[in-house]
């Protein structure tokens, strides 16, 4: 369950048990910002910067109007690719690369039939499918971790989820009941949707213990990690944290779109986008204690879903060569299904303990992506080549998660508005600039080039830096969270046209993304409110505990990526 420090309404939380638990501003954020798709061989070729460039179907993604450059008759085009990269993960000193092995992929195919004002009129028409993005990744993090401190334990954060549930439910007719360590140990409390899900997997796995109102970690020792006798007994931090996440999942677009050549000069066009998710995302997340204590959380989640979007777009030359463009992509409205589950082992005091989640977390709900406005410009050298260059502005803050029809709250963001609000102060726009460049050798030899730079759509200055200072919402006991940083991207190509109606192009693609990945987030534990006066609350001489958690684990993701597509002229 998603932890909101306020008090819900009681009867969006009774119906809501589902929804509240499995989705949140990290996860939004996450199915939101795919590796971004190869595209034609020449479309990769110059990273992207085909807004004003047009002609081939697969600056639709730029601008729709470009279509309408092309003069042929029909087209059929067909694009695979192949790469290979490495992830790199960097916690406290310790720097560990994971290989990804090569992979042989379908990118694109798609048919056009080009604008001919003498005899088909001045409209163009494509249909495509392709790969919109992939969620390739693997993370394999390992810290020995600082004896003087500075962090706090899963266990840490599981009592304070719970103490912080405890609080914003105080008015609870079973508050106590809801909220005490044996009720948490029951198979009653995955129904309860008071209770955090981490809060449940704590307790069972021996995580967490209570003393009166408030948890605490059960991770006690006699000596502190020297050796030394601590006058009583003391709540120890882990020595070592291991963290291994997989991703895979990939976004596919089915476009339809028509241009419209008003004149030589203006264009016009636009698009339907149904879309295709599928992501996947397994963990496992381990603390090492001194005297053999453990703790170790397993995670695996699947979503799926379908939606649609629209794009429009214009492209005007303004002197001889010389274009520029605009448009417009309305979000990606999807209906999402998830399911997920969760298990917690624990070694605590001598004493072994295990539990998982129910066998099927599956719920559904609705994401709306983000809006994305499009300018672009294109020097036309003759026949000689092109310059282009083209500047996107995608709204991630704007991110949306509302209820699905399903649950009778369609449309509603019941449940979900504080993940909303956060989304809009957390987040930003991602703002993008590609830069292309094509020579032509001879008539039918072709050399390109091409940039990308994507910027971090993290704007919250509290979530910068390696130590967040304010809660990021996770789902459910899924508690690990990416933010991600700039982007940059080279490439080079070339294209050969082998006959009047057959060409062949062929791209590479350099990507340096980098991210920051929490083991867990930040939170206020609000366990020291629970023996203190409303007057003292009030006069702000009582406060929630920092649990700082720990260090972000600093990841570079390296891809390689060969392209080739074969286009058939009819």
């Amino acid at each position: 369950m998603t932890y909101k420090h306020k008090i819900l309404g009681m009867v969006a939380l009774s119906l809501l048990p589902l929804s509240l638990s499995a989705q949140s501003e990290t996860e939004a954020l996450r199915l939101a910002s795919p590796y971004e798709p190869a595209g034609s061989a020449r479309f990769a070729a110059l990273s992207g910067a085909m807004g004003a460039v047009g002609s081939e179907a697969s600056s639709l993604v730029r601008n729709p109007a470009g279509i309408s450059l092309y003069r042929g008759a029909n087209r059929l085009s067909l694009t695979l690719g192949g790469g290979y990269g490495s992830d790199r993960g960097s916690w406290y000193g310790k720097t560990t690369e994971t290989a990804l092995g090569g992979k042989f992929l379908f990118e694109e195919f798609y048919y056009q039939a080009g604008t001919n004002r003498a005899t088909r009129g001045p409209l163009s028409f494509a249909f495509g499918i392709r790969n919109a993005g992939r969620f390739d990744r693997e993370l394999n993090a390992e810290a020995l971790l600082p004896k003087e401190g500075g962090f706090t334990s899963l266990a840490d954060y599981a009592a304070g989820r719970t103490n912080g549930a405890r609080f914003d439910n105080a008015r609870l007719r079973e508050v106590d009941r809801y909220f005490s360590l044996g009720y948490l140990q029951s198979k009653d409390a995955f129904s309860n949707a008071y209770v955090p899900w981490i809060s449940i997997l704590g307790a069972g796995s021996g995580w967490i213990n209570q003393s009166g109102k408030r948890f605490h970690s059960n991770y006690i020792f006699n000596t502190d990690p020297s050796g030394k006798p601590y006058p009583q007994p003391s709540i120890g931090l882990p020595d070592q944290a291991n963290l291994l996440l997989r991703e895979k999942g990939s976004i596919t677009d089915y476009d339809i779109a028509l241009g419209y050549e008003a004149n030589d000069a203006l264009h016009f066009g636009g698009t339907l986008t149904l879309s295709s998710l599928d992501y996947e995302l397994s963990s496992y997340y381990r603390e090492a204690f001194r005297e053999n204590s453990s703790l170790t959380l397993l995670n695996r989640k699947s979503v799926s879903g379908f939606g649609a979007r629209l794009g429009l777009g214009m492209i005007y030359e303004v002197a001889e060569g010389l274009r520029l463009g605009a448009s417009v992509y309305s979000p990606t409205f999807y209906t999402m299904k998830m399911d997920f589950q969760a298990e917690g082992r624990g070694v605590a005091q001598g004493k072994v303990g295990s539990v998982g989640t129910p066998n099927s977390g599956a719920t559904a709900y609705n994401l709306r992506g983000p809006w994305r406005f499009d300018l672009s410009g294109a020097f036309v050298v003759g026949h000689h080549g092109i310059i282009s260059a083209d500047y996107e502005y995608a709204t991630l803050g704007l991110l949306r998660l509302t209820n699905s029809s399903a649950d009778g709250y369609e449309s509603s963001d019941a449940g979900f508005e504080e993940d909303n609000a956060r989304l809009q102060t957390n987040y930003g726009g991602v703002h993008t600039i590609r830069l292309g460049m094509e020579g032509m050798l001879t008539p039918r030899i072709a050399l390109r080039t091409g940039y990308r730079y994507s910027s971090s759509p993290v704007k919250n200055a509290l979530l910068k830096g390696d130590q967040a200072k304010t809660e990021a919402l996770v789902s459910g006991p899924m508690v690990h969270y990416t933010l991600p940083d700039a982007v940059n991207s080279f490439s080079l190509g070339a294209g050969f046209r082998l006959t009047p109606t057959l060409s062949l192009d062929l791209a590479y693609v350099y990507t340096e993304s980098k991210a920051r990945t929490f083991a867990f987030p930040y939170l206020n534990d609000y366990g020291t409110y629970f023996d203190a006066s409303d007057a003292d609350i009030r006069a702000g001489k009582v406060r929630p505990d920092a649990l700082d958690g720990m260090k972000a684990i600093s990841e570079s993701n390296f891809r390689h990526k060969a392209i080739a597509t074969l286009s058939f002229r009819f």
